[in-house]
């Protein structure tokens, strides 16, 4: 099969364009993930300089050379600070220009050199390539199975631009060798159509898991507290009962005391504040997955453990809370919690909070600041 270049050339630049433009689109429906219009850009700036050096009549001169390629090693820096962005890290510009402020600085000196234009150009490339891949596998804020599979294509695309780049060393007059070796051809055409839409394909699959992620999050994660809202610790209490087949559960249920009073006197910023000093204390003291905030100044936790233990840990974060409390209110008033306890063996999540419910009504009848076991 032959394969025209220009036609290729052709085909890959225009698609370059759309997968460019879609992405870009798809950041004005979500402008919060600015990398998908670093990415789109990349797809643009690629099609530019690659149009811009192989479809003229003439062979390139030394100001299409330089500039040509320096928007392909633009694109890629935009591919890594699109990366970068995703993962929320800082830093973006000078990272991105890199590379082509070493391509200007040196092309003066190799210009005459089709060798060494390969060289600097699949070196620079391919470092992009691999520093994209290393920020995605290395700096991950959540693990996303499309971002796995972007940092397996872009290994691979770091490893076709070195390969490129010994060629340029190579002394070899072999035909395959010299496919790869010139400045463009059918095959790196080809290989770059293939590639392109896949991982534009995989950039947006990540800005789609990120979304479905977040949106997920914020319906299980109190916003003030960022710890687990009633839904969400409804749910993982369930699977933890379900886990334990009948052995003992215990579920400790707190009450901020007078908090009421705390936000008629101090504001309402204050009884914020008290309250994620609370989520933090319970964070500090139990296990993760194991607590959330029910509503309001109420928090639960259902922990595999006895009654003996239970009422143990609820005195410890009682102790805990009263000195953060008030070191966070900066006065002389005390914050305190009150807490009920209940341990049941083969018990709903539904069942212990209601006997831990009970447990915490006599601990506000006892004065508050204790802790009642059912």
């Amino acid at each position: 099969m032959v394969l025209d270049p220009a036609t290729l050339t052709v085909a890959f630049i225009l698609l370059s364009c759309v997968l460019g433009t879609l992405l870009i689109f798809s950041w004005t429906l979500s402008r919060r993930l600015s990398a998908q219009a670093w990415w789109g850009a990349a797809f643009w700036l690629i099609a530019i300089g690659i149009g811009w050096a192989n479809l003229g009549e003439k062979p390139p001169g030394y100001w299409v050379l330089l500039l040509a390629n320096a928007l392909g090693i633009l694109s890629y820096g935009a591919l890594y600070v699109g990366c970068r962005v995703f993962n929320e890290r800082p830093g973006i510009l000078l990272h991105g220009g890199a590379g082509v402020a070493i391509w200007v600085c040196a092309f003066p000196f190799i210009h005459d050199s089709q060798g060494y234009r390969l060289i600097l150009t699949s070196a620079l490339t391919a470092a992009y390539s691999a520093l994209c891949a290393w920020e995605l596998m290395r700096h991950p804020l959540q693990t996303l199975a499309s971002q796995r599979v972007a940092v397996v294509l872009l290994s691979g695309l770091a490893v076709f631009n070195l390969f490129r780049g010994m060629l340029g060393v190579s002394l070899t007059s072999v035909p395959w060798i010299d496919t790869f070796a010139r400045r463009w051809s059918s095959e790196m055409a080809l290989f770059l159509v293939v590639i392109g839409p896949t991982l534009a394909f995989m950039f947006l699959s990540m800005a789609k898991e990120r979304l479905k992620f977040e949106y997920k999050q914020a319906a299980l994660v109190d916003d003030l507290t960022g710890i687990p809202n009633r839904r969400a610790f409804l749910q993982t209490a369930s699977r933890l009962l379900n886990r334990l087949n009948g052995r003992p559960a215990s579920c400790l249920l707190f009450d901020l005391d007078n908090f009421k009073a705390i936000n008629d006197r101090y504001g309402h910023a204050v009884g914020d504040r008290i309250l994620s000093v609370f989520a933090r204390t319970i964070a500090d003291n139990l296990p993760k997955e194991t607590f959330g905030r029910l509503g309001g100044e109420e928090f639960a936790a259902i922990l595999p453990v006895g009654a003996q233990d239970a009422a143990a840990l609820a005195e410890r974060i009682r102790h805990a809370f009263s000195e953060a409390g008030r070191a966070a209110l900066g006065k002389a008033e005390e914050v305190t919690v009150s807490i009920g306890c209940a341990t049941i063996h083969k018990a709903t999540p539904e069942d212990l909070l209601r006997h831990a419910d009970r447990a915490l009504y006599r601990a506000k009848e006892n004065g508050r600041n204790v802790v009642v076991v059912a």
